[in-house]
Parts: structure tokens; sequence; C-alpha cells
């Protein structure tokens, strides 16, 4: 038993900024995004923020290595996430962990957390059990 899918990516959201601002601020294509007012669920419901999203190009399981290529894409342009911080966007390192039947574990190594807190970007990981639970 153990992990079985990994994803991570970095998110930005804002209440009343768009997405594009995003792009034309860190100068990067996002993975995906959606406007405010768009809409959703076979069109029946509307978008209330907006949303910009970038995955990790890593094709790696590991989620350390998934950040990695992410900060590594990402450190550089430090003026731009604080920018984006001031005017009020939230940045999130979102990651998402399935684990065979609730039984595995992930580990960050310090070396990767203290590069990854020098940017303004919180860490959401999401775990959560991928199969039948053990009885």
């Amino acid at each position: 038993m153990a992990v079985t899918r990994t994803r991570a990516a970095l998110s930005v959201q804002h209440e009343r900024l768009g997405a594009a601002q995003v792009t034309a601020t860190l100068g990067v294509e996002p993975t995906d995004s959606f406007e405010i007012g768009d809409a959703y669920a076979r069109d029946t419901l509307t978008r209330a923020h907006s949303h910009w999203s970038l995955e990790s190009p890593s094709t790696d399981a590991a989620v350390g290595a998934q950040l990695r290529a992410l900060y590594d894409m990402l450190s550089s342009r430090r003026d731009a996430l604080e920018t984006l911080v001031a005017q009020g966007f939230a940045l999130t390192w979102t990651c998402f962990v399935a684990e065979d039947a609730g039984d595995g574990a992930v580990m960050l190594e310090v070396s990767l957390l203290r590069d990854l807190a020098t940017l303004p970007i919180d860490l959401w990981v999401d775990s959560f059990a991928d199969g039948e639970q053990p009885v």
C-alpha cells in the first residue's frame, strides 16, 4: 500500500481581479484558468472568483519533485508574485495525494521547504484514499 497518484500546481485566485492579469504579471501561460462570471455546471452557475493554475511540468510521481520543478520555474519571478499578493490575489501551492486505501505518506525535504518559504505562496496538501478502505 502506498501513494498511487499525485499532482502539484500553483493556484492563484481573486474575487475581483481576473486570471488574465495573472498571466500578464507572471509572463507565464496557465495550465487552466477561468474568469469571474464564466459559466460552469452545464451553464447553470457562474464563477464568483477568477482562477489561474499552473501544473508542475515534472513527470516525476513524487510531490516534492513536482513542487521543485514549479519552484525552479517561478523563483525568478518573485517580484511578480509579490505584486500579485499586494493586489489581493491568493497564491497557493496545491498538492493532491491519493493513497491506496488511505495508506501512504509524503515527505518533503527541508531544502525544498526552505526554498518554498522564500516565495509568498501558501502550501495546501489534500490527501485522500484512492480505492477501498481495509476492513
